[in-house]
This record gives structure tokens, C-alpha cells and sequence, in this order.
């Protein structure tokens, strides 16, 4: 009887530590290799809502023909092919990061993230790769960015407004959404414990029981 009584003790804060721990999520969006205007949203639904800045996007932008980030202006009608991010508010004041970036375009250059809007936190944006395969054969750009993935909905918007008469498009794939979520149960309710405790002094009760019975 000892030894189940130890068993069910151990199996209990065994129990109990499984549903503390955080469950993994990931999700997809599907790629979009040719976006025909200048914004994609995707969405996706949590179980769960994470950590502050805890969860991670990553995401590659494809740019079809001369993508120009920046450089002089030669016309007054020249305009800079800037790229935007923001998760869960498609309005301007979301919160993102806004990116300039030359993907064969005649301005070739360092590539800059900045945020998207005055005081708004970029994510923490990471560029992990950057190519630029020449005047008129576009590019890629691959981002990292740290976000807090919400409960239920969450809407994820990308911009790339470019000029399309000049044979500039855009795409973007691999897209990636992970996160740590609190486990199925969550943290234990205050009853769980008690239940438990009092399940095991209910057991070492029946046990004295039992050994008084058979001294008598």
C-alpha cells in the first residue's frame, strides 16, 4: 500500500508539471509567389495567446524585375518601393516595420529597416538574407520579426506598393508562424492541488485503517 501511495504521489505533481508547460504552436500561410496588388493579409487562428514578444514570423519577399528601395530620385515621378509589415491592425498605426530594399533595381544599396511608424515598435526585425541578383532580375529578402500571438484571430498585413508599369512585381513564401502557449490545462486551478492532497491523505488514512484492523 506504501508503494502505491508513493506512486500516486509521484504521478500526481508529475501531473501537475505537465500542465504547467508550454505547448508549441506553429502555422502556415500559404506562399503567394505573384501578389497582382500591392497588399496580402493572411490570418491565423491560436488556441492560445503567447508570451509578450515571445512568438516568431519568418517570411521570404520575392522582387520580380527592378525593385527600387531607394536611391536619387532622377524625376519628380520617381517614387521609392517601400516595403511594409504590421500584425494584427491593417490601419497605418498597426504595429510592423517598414523595409527599403533594392531587388535588381539600378539603385543597388545597403538594405534598411526602420519602423513603420514614429514610436512604433518595429517587432524586433531581423534581415537573415539579403540578394539582390542584379538590374532587372529581382531579389529576395528573408525576415525574422518577434510579435505577441493573440488568442483567436490574429491578421498579419504585407505592402509592397510598387510601380507595376516599369515590370516590378512582388511574392512572398515560407511563411512561418511559432509560438509557446500555455499547455492544454494551462497553469493548475488552486482546487487542482487540493484535490490531489486530499486524494492521497484519503489513501494513507484507508492504509492505517487497514494495519489497525489486523493487530487486533
Amino acid at each position: 500500500m506504501r508503494k502505491f501511495i508513493h506512486a500516486a504521489a509521484i504521478a500526481g505533481l508529475v501531473a501537475l508539471g505537465h500542465s504547467a508547460r508550454a505547448a508549441p504552436f506553429v502555422a502556415t500561410l500559404p506562399d503567394q509567389l505573384s501578389i497582382a496588388g500591392s497588399s496580402y493579409v493572411g490570418f491565423v487562428t491560436s488556441p492560445g495567446t503567447s508570451a509578450a514578444g515571445t512568438a516568431r514570423l519568418s517570411f521570404e519577399l520575392i522582387g520580380y524585375g527592378n525593385v527600387d528601395g531607394f536611391g536619387p530620385r532622377i524625376s519628380s515621378g520617381d517614387v521609392f518601393d517601400n516595403f511594409d509589415f504590421l500584425v494584427n491592425d491593417p490601419t497605418v498605426d498597426g504595429v510592423g516595420f517598414g523595409a527599403l530594399l533594392n531587388l535588381g533595381g539600378s539603385h543597388p544599396g545597403p538594405p534598411i529597416l526602420y519602423d513603420n511608424n514614429p514610436g512604433i515598435n518595429d517587432l524586433g526585425a531581423t534581415l537573415d538574407l539579403y540578394q539582390d541578383n542584379g538590374f532587372n532580375l529581382g531579389g529576395i529578402a528573408r525576415f525574422t520579426v518577434a510579435f505577441t500571438l493573440l488568442e483567436g484571430f490574429n491578421s498579419f498585413g504585407f505592402n509592397f506598393a510598387l510601380n507595376r508599369g516599369a515590370g516590378e512585381g512582388w511574392g512572398l513564401r515560407d511563411i512561418v508562424i511559432t509560438a509557446d502557449l500555455p499547455g492544454p490545462t494551462g497553469v493548475p486551478e488552486p482546487t487542482t492541488p487540493a484535490l490531489l492532497l486530499a486524494g492521497l491523505a484519503a489513501a494513507g488514512w484507508v492504509s492505517r485503517r487497514r494495519g489497525r484492523c489486523r493487530l487486533r
